[in-house]
């Protein structure tokens, strides 16, 4: 996984699509990592959105 600094606007709750971007992966494989508890998700009702701190952590800090 590349990792890469992300944009001030890209911090806090964001879609699947700029957590897959920032890893160079789709927005169908981050609902899965989600489905699977590899990252944190917050679920509104019927829209996911991911912190996307969280998600680094997990993601980064599970790689060390």
């Amino acid at each position: 996984m590349s990792v890469i600094a992300s944009p001030p606007q890209e911090r806090g709750k964001v879609t699947a699509a700029v957590i897959a971007r920032h890893y160079s992966t789709t927005a169908p494989t981050i609902y899965k990592w989600a489905r699977e508890g590899m990252i944190p998700s917050i679920r509104f009702q019927s829209t996911i959105r991911f912190d996307f701190e969280a998600v680094r952590s997990a993601i980064e800090g599970g790689a060390r």
